[in-house]
């Protein structure tokens, strides 16, 4: 792709991995409108398109029709190319904080390169799935993507237990109580479990006792449910992410 300053917008195309290059792709929805209104994308720009799903293309405006309120993008292709996931593969298993500090965290994980988020439902959660609106959290992702020009999409998955989290042979719970973080099960791929406000119940404490889940510290202090979620993601993908799978 030409350098980020040549492209004046990133779009989302789904059907991008069947297309090839020189090919006309016609775009409408809102965010056309959105490229057009507010980014003023005009023919002859070059635009970035991704599909969420490690295809990404350069393109140029090749026309702008329909109405105002409803316009269309034709975009001819120049160039294309596929992406592998990124590696190592952070999947995070959080309890849910409240407010917009959900969306905030999530918009940051998708920056940072998280591959998977799962709401972790621990004893002391004070925020239940079911509040949740998950197509606005799949709107920020992929809005993230489009900024940061990441062409994986975060994905979010279902709530998990907790029970069933520290299963996981890739789990590491993040907590203050733990050693610093220095190494980890996997090279490939590490299950960062964050917990709630109130901490662990007791129950949860005998339950990690038993399975022997590595416990790590990935701060100085005591960190918000988002913070430790960023924190730990930063400090694994910085760590191992120059070895190759």
């Amino acid at each position: 792709m030409p350098n980020h300053h040549q492209i004046q917008h990133h779009l989302v195309f789904s059907d991008l991995a069947s297309a090839s290059v020189n090919d006309l792709i016609e775009l409408v929805g809102q965010e056309v409108h959105h490229a057009v209104r507010v980014k003023r994308v005009k023919e002859n720009h070059t635009v970035g398109v991704l599909d969420g799903t490690g295809t990404t293309a350069t393109a140029t405006v090749h026309s702008i029709a329909g109405s105002r309120s409803k316009p269309a993008l034709t975009l001819k292709i120049t160039a294309l190319d596929h992406h592998k996931p990124v590696f190592p593969a952070i999947e995070v298993f959080a309890a849910l904080p409240k407010g917009d500090r959900l969306d905030r965290m999530i918009d940051q994980l998708s920056q940072l390169g998280v591959t998977k988020f799962r709401p972790l439902l621990c004893q002391r959660s004070q925020r239940k799935p079911e509040t949740v609106r998950i197509d606005k959290l799949e709107r920020i992702a992929l809005e993230a993507a489009k900024q940061c020009h990441r062409p994986w999409v975060l994905n979010l998955d279902e709530p998990i237990t907790f029970a069933d989290a520290i299963k996981d042979p890739d789990a590491i719970l993040a907590d203050a109580s733990g050693k610093q973080a220095v190494q980890y099960p996997s090279p490939a791929r590490v299950v960062l479990l964050i917990g709630p406000e109130g901490g662990w119940s007791d129950e949860e404490r005998d339950q990690i006792n038993a399975t022997k889940v590595p416990v790590m510290r990935f701060g100085l202090f005591v960190l918000r449910i988002e913070a430790a979620a960023c924190a730990a993601s930063a400090i694994v993908l910085s760590s191992i992410s120059k070895q190759t799978p």
